[in-house]
């Protein structure tokens, strides 16, 4: 897999949304993590609620724990990092292409 450091970047004019430098395309790419951690939440929250209504229901259980997943979720997306995501897919991918052919 052929990489572009930041100077090709640069010259060439290609850059990946979310993954060049810090431009108008990592705010962009900070507004849409903001805009799904805001969703996650509220569906959290619609959850939490639907089951606090019902909470005689055996599956009230499962809703919580569902809404604390989407919780987590939210919360993850709000703080990856794009870029180191980026680095340990290629790391990931240089130290074992053959298992990574056969996932993708």
């Amino acid at each position: 897999m052929d990489q572009m450091n930041s100077s090709e970047t640069l010259t060439t004019g290609n850059k990946s949304p979310g993954f060049g430098s810090q431009s108008s395309g990592a705010s962009t790419l900070d507004t849409i993590k903001d805009t799904v951690a805001d969703k996650l939440h509220a569906a959290a929250r619609t959850i939490q609620q639907k089951a606090g209504q019902n909470q005689e229901s055996p599956v009230a259980g499962y809703a919580g724990q569902a809404a604390g997943w989407l919780d987590d979720a939210a919360e993850y997306v709000r703080e990856v990092d794009p870029q180191k995501v980026k680095s340990d897919i290629q790391h990931q991918i240089r130290s074992k292409p053959g298992r990574s052919l056969l996932v993708a």
